[in-house]
């Protein structure tokens, strides 16, 4: 992906490395790559832009709405 967005270091493992993907041009999330934390799938149809669809993900991120596997979850 070519955009830019303001990532916040992982809310789990405190890395700066988050990046946004996409999946299979339905739907987009960030993750990190050092510990696979990630946000729920966000996405986009005609009803919903991509742009939209990744900044919902970036912002999901941003306030630490994210699923990690961590022990006891």
């Amino acid at each position: 992906m070519t955009e830019e967005y303001e990532l916040e270091a992982c809310k789990v493992c405190h890395e700066d490395a988050a990046y946004v993907e996409e999946e299979g041009g339905w739907c987009v999330y960030v993750v990190c790559p050092h510990c696979g934390t990630l946000t729920a799938f966000c996405r986009y149809d005609k009803g919903q832009s991509r742009e939209e669809a990744v900044k919902q993900a970036v912002d999901l991120w941003n306030m630490g709405k994210v699923i990690a596997e961590r022990r006891g979850e």
